[in-house]
């Protein structure tokens, strides 16, 4: 497999306590991945030993083939990232601001427009940034990560503060990344619905230590959804499914739980009790997604109900 991160038996100590232990990432080129982890599960820790800012207590990291070496940095200039909130010089213009990441890295002026088109900012180029949104602020983050085009984005938390109109434009924004310039993102983020939406990988770290990996599809496609009916005759009603070769567990004189169900099967399932004169209360369709099982991971068993 061709990968941008390769975390080997990765640990980190800090005096007594360790925050990692034997952690293995591997993030395929051209991805956008979804890193996640409650606060304190060890995310921004993991990616400070990625950019090279701490070192590993055992273990190796390669970026885009290179070994991580704190000593030779020469790897990370095929990095862009943006940890925690951006900083920005708000009084001055986009392209003031990020002339100056063009000066310190080598770059021309033009890497400026290259950048601000990708953000959809061309048109703020000499707009000075206290007058922009905080969606916009962060575009221009992105913009000054996106210099240089580099092969790997490392962002942590990009859509921290943002309402949901800015949110939606970031993850798109994210999305379109490795079309638009061949870049792979590694998105460290406590948004399960916002990586849902976004990343077609996924890495779940819990209290130091890598609880599943995987693509987003394989692992959606892994767990199996269920149908709860509340309705007065639910024991009659799970004779009823019985004598069609339908099985259902009764949870309560008025529950019953139909599982293995996809949500394509929920119409004809409900008809079927209808037209069989029970009276249906509710249908419940209990849709796996990636919130309810990061939570059964870590220890809670909460499934996320949508009315069918």
């Amino acid at each position: 497999m061709n990968l941008a991160i390769e975390v080997s038996k990765v640990s980190k100590k800090f005096g007594q306590k360790t925050v990692l232990e034997d952690v293995n990432i591997n993030v395929p080129k051209g991805c956008v991945y979804g890193f996640l982890g409650n606060n304190g599960a060890g995310k921004s820790t993991l990616i400070r030993v990625l950019l090279g800012l701490l070192n590993a207590s055992a273990g190796q990291v390669k970026i885009n083939s290179e070994l991580v070496n704190r000593s030779d940095v020469a790897y990370k200039k095929s990095i862009g990232c943006l940890v925690d909130s951006p900083c920005l010089y708000f009084h001055l213009t986009p392209k003031e601001f990020l002339g100056i990441t063009c000066k310190i890295k080598g770059l021309t002026e033009s890497a400026i427009d290259e950048a601000l088109d990708i953000v959809n900012m061309s048109a703020y180029l000499n707009v000075p940034m206290e007058k922009f949104s905080l969606g916009m602020k962060q575009r221009i983050a992105l913009a000054n990560t996106l210099l240089g085009k580099p092969k790997l984005l490392i962002l942590d938390e990009p859509t921290n503060g943002l309402d949901p109109e800015g949110m939606k434009e970031i993850r798109l924004l994210l999305k379109s990344l490795p079309e638009k310039t061949g870049a792979t993102v590694f998105l460290s983020s406590h948004l399960l619905d916002e990586i849902q939406k976004t990343a077609s990988h996924v890495g779940i770290l819990h209290q130091g230590k890598m609880k599943i990996e995987s693509s987003l599809f394989d692992l959606m496609a892994k767990q199996s959804s269920s149908l709860d009916l509340i309705t007065p005759s639910a024991q009659m009603v799970k004779q009823h499914l019985l004598q069609r070769n339908i099985s259902s567990e009764l949870i309560s004189p008025q529950h019953l739980r139909l599982n293995e169900v996809t949500k394509a099967q929920c119409g004809d399932l409900n008809r079927q009790v209808i037209n069989a004169g029970f009276d249906l209360i509710e249908s419940r369709f209990n849709q796996v997604t990636l919130e309810s099982l990061f939570l059964q991971l870590v220890g809670s068993q909460t499934v996320e109900a949508q009315t069918c």
